[in-house]
């Protein structure tokens, strides 16, 4: 097994952090090159610029679209045929053995059906979970029945991966690859984060991040992320907020972010905090927003978290979590018991369900499985599953 071509969608920074520990992994292989595509939020230099120094250049980046600014569902439709486009050339002249791809973006609706119909093995990672309140659940499951292996990140995701006619030995529980950045990480000291902020620390410092949501109308969305913004500077700390998801409703959301910047000093705005974000988070009193970040990564920071709205409804998450409904009131309220020394405590003694920070090498063992499957997938039944 020598010079195994893999290729890696990475579409936004929320692909990128997740994915990075894997990029790294696989690059580390001795028999694997390492090929990124790319078509949604970077070009080619964008994306060197935001890997991680030690993998700039072990890897190959192919764009097969622009960058493009997306506010409504059309806007996605018109790059989603740019992006089939670039795929097809991309994957005429490239050679991949196999291709790694995360989650359950809507990006994912044009890149997986191109790998499949080039008859390029898929590994999924991050399949099985649930969010309610989101139309990403269709896009998760959906990439499950397209895929070859799965390296889900809970056993409940592998049960759910499971009961959808997947071959059991083609699950493999592997954790959240995201929590490698956690493993042994230290959080950002005040001297760092002044430097980083621009302005000395006030706790409690509130980490930030709310998308719009991908379920019903957006309409709203500029509102709610306002008053979110407002519950979380009323405790009187520095909030440091980054830029939502590409999704319809994210100018309303960037605007609301940077009308409050533009009269609050405590309130700051970076669109990414990219390779730093994992020390900030460490360093945070409290996570609020509507992220996965907070369901997932939170509990290996051991902090609190806030999760706001019905984005991430019905996704599995540890004790660390606390659900507002939208409002200010809500959302204060919320974020007041959240900074509560005995909620602070119970976030401190959390174990994350979503894994122990050692999630690549598991997730690069299961990949290589793939290289040497056929094109045909059985479907079990599950009388055959359960007898």
């Amino acid at each position: 097994m020598t010079d195994i071509n893999v290729a890696v969608f990475v579409g936004t920074r929320a692909d990128l952090g997740p994915l990075e520990p894997v990029i790294t992994a696989l690059a580390d292989h001795p028999d694997v090159r390492v090929t990124l595509l790319t078509g949604v939020a970077f070009d080619v230099d964008e994306l060197r610029a935001a890997l991680q120094e030690s993998d700039r250049a072990r890897v190959d980046i192919v764009a097969v679209a622009p960058p493009v600014d997306l506010d409504s569902s059309t806007d996605m439709l018109v790059h989603a045929a740019a992006m089939s486009q670039g795929l097809a050339v991309a994957l005429a002249d490239h050679v991949f053995a196999l291709a790694v791809v995360l989650g359950d973006r809507w990006e994912l609706l044009t890149v997986v059906p191109a790998l499949f119909l080039a008859g390029v093995p898929i590994v999924h990672l991050h399949g099985g979970e649930v969010t309610d309140g989101a139309l990403d659940d269709r896009v998760r499951h959906a990439v499950t029945k397209l895929a070859d292996i799965h390296c889900v990140a809970t056993e409940r995701s592998a049960d759910r991966v499971r009961q959808m006619g997947e071959p059991a030995d083609r699950v493999h529980v592997t954790g959240a690859p995201g929590l490698d950045r956690y493993h042994e990480i230290e959080p950002a000291s005040d001297a760092e984060l002044t430097a980083l902020l621009g302005r000395e620390v006030v706790r409690p410092l509130v980490l930030f991040t709310y998308h719009p949501p991908t379920v019903g109308d957006v309409a709203d969305v500029g509102r709610n992320c306002a008053d979110a913004v407002r519950a979380c500077t009323s405790f009187g700390g520095v909030v440091v907020a980054t830029h939502p998801g590409f999704d319809a409703g994210r100018d309303e959301v960037i605007s609301a972010l940077e009308a409050q910047a533009a009269v609050d000093s405590e309130f700051i705005v970076i669109p990414s905090l990219g390779h730093v974000y994992p020390r900030v988070l460490r360093a945070a009193d409290v996570v609020v927003g509507n992220s996965s970040s907070g369901i997932i990564e939170a509990a290996s920071a051991h902090l609190p978290a806030v999760d706001i709205g019905i984005r991430q409804q019905g996704r599995e998450h540890g004790e660390n979590v606390l659900h507002s409904d939208e409002g200010f009131d809500n959302v204060r309220r919320t974020v007041g018991e959240a900074l509560e020394p005995s909620f602070r405590a119970r976030a401190a003694a959390v174990v994350n369900p979503y894994g122990d920070g050692r999630s690549s090498e598991r997730i690069v063992e299961a990949v290589l499985t793939a290289v040497s499957l056929g094109r045909m997938k059985p479907f079990v039944e599950e009388s055959v599953r359960r007898p």
